[in-house]
Order: structure tokens, then sequence, then C-alpha cells
């Protein structure tokens, strides 16, 4: 059975080991540093609760976003592993992190309006069904490129003013 379980600012050192076999072994990430820095992003996981496997994981970062008028937002990026791939399990850590995310943006002194996303993956952006203006499952929207060509998506909290 998966479970998604919420970590954020409490990720222990024999998960920490997990998460960066995962990124390593499957390619996400490469760059040491890189990976340092992600860990200490870690929203949620995906954990098989029989074999204590990590299947997934979500991050985030608040940023100031200059081309969104200047509003913070937190950052997603989510990895699933290969064996863990299956219909709707990226919705669903989706939309756990995204509730989660603006449960605490209350509480931070910058208030973060939102979530954006930056779709970086090669065989994903081919996929028609990415290529959609809007992912209704989630509530996102295409709102530009980066300076790299990579597609810009964007998710607002309830009451979200600009």
């Amino acid at each position: 059975m998966l479970v998604l379980e919420n970590v954020f600012k409490n990720v222990s050192p024999d998960l920490k080991t997990k998460i960066h076999g995962l990124w390593k072994s499957e390619g996400a990430l490469e760059d040491e540093k890189l990976i340092e820095e992600r860990l200490s992003q870690v929203v949620y996981v995906i954990l098989d609760s029989e074999s204590g496997t990590l299947g997934g994981v979500s991050t985030a970062e608040k940023k100031r976003v200059q081309a969104l008028n200047n509003n913070y937002f937190y950052e997603f990026r989510c990895f699933i592993g290969k064996g863990y791939r299956v219909a709707g399990l990226d919705v669903k850590l989706s939309k756990i992190t995204f509730g989660f995310l603006e449960s605490i943006s209350h509480e931070d002194v910058n208030h973060p309006i939102g979530i954006f996303s930056v779709l970086e993956n090669e065989m994903l952006k081919k996929e028609t069904v990415w290529r959609r203006a809007v992912w209704p499952e989630i509530e996102m929207y295409f709102v530009g490129y980066t300076n790299s060509g990579n597609p810009i998506r964007v998710h607002y909290f309830k009451g979200a003013r600009i």
C-alpha cells in the first residue's frame, strides 16, 4: 500500500539517503550540491508501507517571481520513480502538496499566493496531455516559457490577489 507522508522540515537521515538514492539511480538529479539543496525542500514522500521503498517525492521552495507581479510563489517539483508511475499518483501527490502549501502560506510573512512549476522533462513535454493550456486536475495554467523554452504553469491559492 502506498502512503503519502508529509515530512516538511522533518526529513530523517535515513529518508534523506533514500531520496538521494532515488534521484541518483533514476537520473533525476546528478549534481550533489543541487541534491543537498533539494533535500531541504522536501514536502511529501510516497512510501510503500509493505517494503519501506521510496516511490516518489515532492519539493517546494518559496521564490519571488518578477514576471508574476513580484509576488511570492512556491516553486513545486515532483518525481515519481519508474516502478511507481501509475495513473493519478502524480495528481494525488500534487494536490496534497498544494493543499499543504496553501495552509502554511497564511502564516508566512511574504504571503505566497500560489505555486509555479517548470516542466523540464523532455519526454513529458512531447506528450499531448502535458501540452494542454490548463491542467484541470490540479488547476494549473500555462503562463509562458522560461528563457530555455520550458513551459511554466501556475496554480493560485484561494483568494489570491495579483
